[in-house]
């Protein structure tokens, strides 16, 4: 069990990390500012981590809902990011505060909570730099930039609600025969598939567009 809640909770971290380092691709920061700014989250990601081993408490009858509301949150977001005039940084506090609010109620279920905590902060810094330094392709696409970005938490909140979908039956396997990554693998290539194809279209819109100059 322990292995599967790291694997939901490393996927989650790897898309609110992408998702947070598009919205910063908004603001003209340079690459040493937007460094500095994701180290800072990923540090409080670490300390969140590490304050929710403080806490016992059993939540796996009620991730399947916890998906699921979370899912409906992100779509909110979304939705208010897309359709309602706001300002950009309520809704960035609103999905940081989110992703940490998901980071504490997962990690609260794992066990080595310190080496967790380091792995999942490398890996949410580095995540957020490499979707920050592909905002600056993204831009030069003929789609308009929030879209892309709207397109993305769509699919992120399909994919956790996916999570809360199959979360019951997926704990009622028999784990002699499947291991809790096996049963993730088709949800990392969901992953892989996604991202090469996000490659692709960056890549193929930014040459494109560059032609349209010439």
């Amino acid at each position: 069990m322990f292995d599967l809640i790291f694997s939901y909770l490393l996927i989650t971290t790897i898309l609110f990390s992408a998702n947070i380092g598009l919205f910063f691709g908004n603001f003209r920061l340079n690459n040493i500012k937007s460094s500095l700014i994701f180290m800072l989250i990923g540090i409080i990601l670490f300390i969140v981590v590490f304050t929710s081993s403080l806490l016992t408490f059993s939540l796996g009858d009620y991730l399947a809902y916890i998906f699921i509301l979370i899912s409906i949150i992100i779509f909110i977001i979304m939705i208010v990011y897309l359709k309602i005039n706001i300002k950009l940084m309520p809704v960035i506090s609103a999905t940081i505060l989110l992703y940490y609010i998901t980071s504490f109620l997962l990690a609260s279920q794992l066990n080595e909570y310190v080496f967790n905590g380091l792995l999942l902060s490398v890996v949410s810094i580095i995540v957020m730099i490499v979707a920050f330094q592909s905002s600056k392709l993204l831009i030069f696409a003929k789609r308009p930039y929030d879209v892309i970005i709207g397109e993305f938490m769509s699919l992120s909140g399909i994919l956790i609600f996916i999570f809360g979908l199959t979360y019951v039956s997926i704990m009622n396997l028999d784990y002699k025969m499947f291991s809790s990554f096996l049963i993730l693998t088709p949800t990392y290539q969901l992953i892989y598939v996604i991202i090469g194809i996000v490659i692709v279209l960056i890549i193929g819109s930014y040459w494109n567009d560059k032609k349209n100059l010439r």
